[in-house]
C-alpha cells in the first residue's frame, strides 16, 4: 500500500443469534480502531446483560439497535472509519427495524387514519363481531390502526379489552395467534370477552384460555390447537424460556394489559424479560389507564417494549416532554368523552388523640434521623420507606401500629404506651366508621379504602352492624357462589340489601372490579404515595353505566398536625397532586387536571392551636416526666 493511502475501514459483522433471541457484534481480529472500544462502552450502558470480548459484544437484540441507531449513520461510520456488516437474517431484521422507526418519526408528527369509521364497523360485522360500538372505540381503533404498535391509556370503563380485542381481529392474519399478559384480576374480562362480542352463531368463537400449572401444562396448551391465551405476569417470569420459544415460532400479537406493571424495566424481572421479548410478536399494544403513575421515567421501559431500539425511553430519559415524544403513538378515551356525571371531591381533617400526637412526635423525630442523608444521596431506602409507612399507619391507626413501633424504637415509656391502648380506635377511624353509618341510614353503600391490611380487620369488627365485606390480597380467587372467595365477596356487596361496606386495599381491588351499579361514596381512610393506587380505586364507582343523575362523592380523610411537626397526609396529597398534573400534561385530561386541582386546592390539615411546645410537655406528661413550675401560678 503507497504511503498516505487511505486505511480500509474496520468491518463489523452483525449477527442474530435466533436460538437465543441475542445480537452478536463481531471483528475478525483485534484493532486499533478507537470505535471498538466506543462500542463495549456503550453495550456495557446499554445492556445490562451484555457479554464483552475482545473480539465480539453479544447483546439483546433491542440494545444491538440501539447501537445500530446511534452509530450505524453513513456519517458516523465515515467519521469513525467502519462498517457494520449484518448477515442476512440480522439484514432483514434491520430493515424492518429502519421501516419502523420511519412509521414512528411520522406518528410522532401528525397521523393519517388509513381505514373510516364504516369500513371499521362492517370489517368486524363480517368477523362476527355483534357489539355496537361507541364512537370513541371505533376512534382508537381507527387510529391504532394506523400504527404498527399501539398504546390505548383511555381511563377504565372505556373499553380498553373491547378495543383490544377489535383490533386483533382487524389486523390478525391466517393462523395467527394472541397472547395478553395482565394481572389475575383481569382475568375474567379477557375470559368472557369472546362470548360478550362475537355472535355464538359466528365463524369464530373461540374463548380466551387462562395459561396456568406447570410448564409441561402451559406448552400444551400453547400447542394443542388454541390461539387466545391469557398469562399472568408473575407466571410468565417462571416460563421465559416456554414463553420466548412460543413467540419464536408463532406469528403472535402480544398484548400488556396493565402495562405501567413493567415501569421498573431491567431493573426487575417482568420488565427486563418483555424488553427482551420485545421484538417477537408480529404486533405488540399495552393498555393502561395510568401510564404513568409515579413520573415520567414510568413510561421509558414501555415505549422500548412498544418500540424496540427506537430510542424513545431515551428521549424521556434526557427530559425531552413525554406528549412530545409520544404524538399520536397512543390513545386515550377521557372521562369527560364518557360523558359520566360529576364527581365531588370532599377532604375531612380529624385531629389525632392523645397517644397518638405523642407517639407521632416521637416516632416523627425518629425517622428525621433515619431520613437525614436523603440530600448527600447516602440513604438506607428500606428503613426509608419502612419510616414513611410507619408514620402512614400510626396517622390511621396507632393501636395497630404501637407493636412494630415499640420493637423498632428503643425508650418508649409505658405510661405513653398504656395512653396509645387507653385511646383505643384514632379520631380518623372513628370518623370514617360514623360517615359509612350516615350514608348506610340514607340507603348509600360506601367503600373504605386504606392499605393496611390490619387496619381493614379492625374495620371490619368496628363496623360490624353495617354486614361489611373485605377484599385485600390474602382472599382468594374462586367461584361467586363461595362467600369467602373474592367474586363471592363482591356479589355479596352488590346483591346484599343488608351489607352496607366494602373495606379493602387498593393495591389488591384497584383494579379488576366495578362498584359504580350499587356504590357512589368512597372513603379514604389513608393513602400512598402510588397514584395508581389512588385514581383506579376511584374508577372503580365512578365509570361509564353512571346513571347521569348519579352523584359520586370521594371523601379522603386527613389527620390534622399541630404545627411545626409535619403531616404525612398533607405530603402524601402534594406528591399525588404532582404526579397526577404530569400525567395531566401528557394526557390532556380534565378529568385528571380536576384531581390535582382538588388536592392542591385543599385546605392544609394543620392545627394551628398546638405547637411543638406542646408536644413536647405532652409526652413528658405521659412519660410521667413532667413537673409543675410554682413560679408559673396555678
Amino acid at each position: 500500500m503507497e504511503a498516505g493511502a487511505a486505511q480500509e475501514p474496520l468491518h463489523i459483522v452483525v449477527r442474530y443469534d435466533d436460538q437465543n433471541r441475542r445480537g452478536v457484534l463481531l471483528v475478525e481480529a483485534p484493532t486499533g480502531n478507537t470505535v471498538w472500544e466506543r462500542l463495549k462502552q456503550s453495550a456495557s450502558v446499554i445492556g445490562s446483560d451484555a457479554r464483552i470480548t475482545e473480539l465480539a459484544i453479544e447483546l439483546s437484540w433491542p440494545s444491538v439497535l440501539d447501537i445500530l441507531r446511534d452509530y450505524g449513520t453513513r456519517d458516523q461510520q465515515r467519521a469513525y472509519n467502519f462498517r457494520f456488516k449484518p448477515d442476512a437474517d440480522a439484514q432483514a431484521r434491520i430493515q424492518d427495524f429502519a421501516a419502523a422507526r420511519r412509521k414512528v418519526q411520522e406518528a410522532q408528527g401528525s397521523l393519517t387514519l388509513t381505514v373510516t369509521e364504516e369500513e371499521v364497523r362492517s370489517r368486524l360485522r363480517a368477523l362476527g363481531f355483534k357489539r355496537d360500538l361507541k364512537w370513541f372505540q371505533v376512534r382508537d381503533i381507527r387510529h391504532l390502526l394506523s400504527i404498527q404498535n399501539g398504546a390505548n391509556f383511555s381511563v377504565p370503563g372505556a373499553g380498553k379489552t373491547t378495543v383490544a380485542f377489535a383490533l386483533h381481529l382487524l389486523t390478525s392474519q391466517p393462523g395467527a395467534h394472541v397472547l395478553v399478559v395482565c394481572p389475575k384480576a383481569a382475568f375474567p374480562a379477557w375470559s368472557e370477552i369472546v362470548n360478550d362480542t362475537m355472535d355464538a352463531n359466528g365463524p369464530d368463537t373461540e374463548a380466551f384460555q387462562v395459561l396456568s400449572g406447570t410448564s409441561h401444562a402451559i406448552e400444551t396448551m400453547l400447542t394443542g390447537g388454541g390461539r387466545r391465551f391469557v398469562i399472568n405476569y408473575d407466571l410468565l417470569i417462571q416460563h421465559p424460556g416456554i414463553i420466548g420459544a412460543y413467540l419464536a415460532r408463532q406469528p403472535v400479537h402480544l398484548i400488556l394489559d396493565e402495562s405501567h406493571r413493567m415501569k421498573a424495566g431491567e431493573a426487575s424481572q417482568r420488565g427486563a424479560l418483555l424488553l427482551n421479548l420485545a421484538p417477537l410478536p408480529i404486533r405488540r399494544d399495552v393498555l393502561s389507564g395510568t401510564p404513568m403513575p409515579q413520573s415520567p421515567s414510568d413510561l421509558v421501559s414501555q415505549l422500548n417494549f412498544l418500540w424496540p431500539g427506537q430510542g424513545l425511553g431515551l428521549e424521556i430519559s434526557r427530559g425531552t416532554p413525554p406528549r412530545e415524544v409520544l404524538g399520536s403513538l397512543y390513545v386515550r378515551t377521557t372521562k369527560e368523552e364518557l360523558g359520566l356525571p360529576a364527581r365531588y371531591t370532599h377532604f375531612h381533617q380529624v385531629g389525632m388523640g392523645q397517644g397518638q400526637l405523642a407517639l407521632y412526635s416521637l416516632v416523627r423525630s425518629e425517622s428525621l434521623r433515619q431520613l437525614s442523608n436523603i440530600r448527600s444521596g447516602a440513604i438506607d431506602f428500606a428503613g426509608a420507606r419502612k419510616s414513611v409507612m410507619r408514620l402512614l399507619q400510626l396517622s390511621s391507626n396507632p393501636l395497630l401500629a404501637l407493636r412494630a413501633i415499640t420493637s423498632d424504637i428503643t425508650g418508649i415509656n409505658s405510661g405513653l404506651v398504656d395512653q396509645v391502648v387507653e385511646d383505643g380506635p384514632s379520631p380518623k377511624m372513628l370518623a370514617v366508621a360514623a360517615k359509612a353509618r350516615e350514608l348506610a341510614q340514607h340507603g348509600r353503600k360506601s367503600v373504605i379504602w386504606t392499605i393496611f391490611t390490619d387496619t381493614i380487620e379492625q374495620m371490619l369488627l368496628m363496623l360490624a352492624d353495617l354486614n361489611p365485606v373485605a377484599l385485600y390480597g390474602a382472599v382468594p380467587s374462586g367461584d361467586a357462589s363461595d362467600p369467602e372467595t373474592r367474586e363471592g365477596r363482591l356479589r355479596r356487596f352488590h346483591l346484599d340489601d343488608d351489607c352496607m361496606v366494602m373495606i379493602a386495599n387498593p393495591a389488591a381491588a384497584g383494579e379488576g372490579i366495578s362498584l359504580h351499579t350499587v356504590c357512589h361514596e368512597a372513603l379514604y381512610l389513608d393513602r400512598s404515595y402510588v397514584s395508581t393506587h389512588f385514581l383506579q380505586s376511584i374508577d372503580r364507582i365512578h365509570r361509564l353505566g353512571l346513571d347521569p343523575n348519579e352523584i359520586t362523592n370521594v371523601h379522603i380523610f386527613q389527620t390534622r398536625a399541630p404545627q411545626g411537626l409535619g403531616c404525612i397526609d398533607h405530603s402524601v396529597s402534594r406528591r399525588l397532586a404532582t404526579k397526577v398534573r404530569a400525567m395531566q400534561q401528557l394526557l390532556d385530561d380534565r378529568d385528571l387536571h380536576q384531581i390535582a386541582l382538588d388536592e392542591e386546592n385543599a385546605e392544609e390539615p394543620v392545627d394551628y392551636d398546638v405547637d411543638l411546645q406542646d408536644i413536647v410537655d405532652l409526652v413528658e406528661e405521659l412519660e410521667g416526666r413532667a413537673h409543675f413550675d410554682e413560679d408559673e401560678g396555678g
